[in-house]
């Protein structure tokens, strides 16, 4: 796998362009992570299911009290319905990950919170510092095929076994599984073609978990 160019991926701000709130999309995703439906919500609230699906739909956008009321409802607080919510609408894809030997990166020239291109932000993909990598090449095949994207979340440390974006010290970067044995960590590729490679666990400078792949 190739390393790939990345400028700024560290302390990345939200893309200010794109900054306008979605409060019923959090909300609907919340309400989803509790296993509730739009109708049992309305129920809590007193409220007609349709008038609640609009909120959910973003036809408009609730007042303070509307929030506190859907809150309690939800057994969550306001802060949890309105934080993610601040979110960019997009991330994004920051730089190609190909087949073959690593090379040294050098910079991409994107500013803070740019990238090639944006993808609209997935429901669950809530680390502002986030962002998407695309793959080309087949070393990561089948599970990744050349022109999907990846996203990670820079708040997680894989696991052995977890598929991840992987810094070395030295300058390059891989999109493989990672994993950790004998006092060395082991950086897999899928395909068979490509041996694995092995490094000291001071030779890492960051990894971040994958948690999100564009679908074909």
């Amino acid at each position: 796998m190739m390393a790939y160019q990345v400028h700024g991926w560290k302390d990345r701000p939200p893309d200010e362009e794109v900054a306008a709130m979605d409060y019923g999309e959090q909300i609907a995703a919340v309400r989803r992570s509790l296993k509730l439906t739009q109708a049992e919500v309305a129920r809590r609230l007193g409220w007609s299911p349709p008038n609640y699906a609009r909120i959910e739909k973003g036809r408009f956008t609730p007042s303070l009290k509307s929030l506190e009321a859907i809150a309690e409802a939800l057994g969550v607080s306001v802060g949890s319905l309105t934080a993610e919510a601040a979110l960019s609408a997009k991330v994004p894809v920051i730089a190609f990950a190909s087949a073959g030997e690593a090379v040294q990166f050098t910079d991409q020239g994107y500013p803070a919170g740019g990238g090639m291109y944006f993808l609209p932000r997935p429901p669950q993909f809530t680390d502002p510092n986030g962002f998407g990598v695309e793959v080309a090449g087949d070393s990561m095949a089948p599970k990744y095929e050349d022109g999907q994207v990846v996203m990670v979340d820079t708040r997680k440390r894989p696991v052995s076994g977890d598929y991840a974006v992987i810094g070395l010290m030295s300058g390059d970067k891989y999109v493989k599984r990672y994993r950790e044995a004998g006092g060395v960590v082991i950086l897999e590729s899928v395909n068979p073609l490509y041996p694995p490679i092995v490094v000291e666990p001071h030779e890492v400078r960051f990894a971040y978990k994958i948690i999100w792949v564009r679908e074909r």
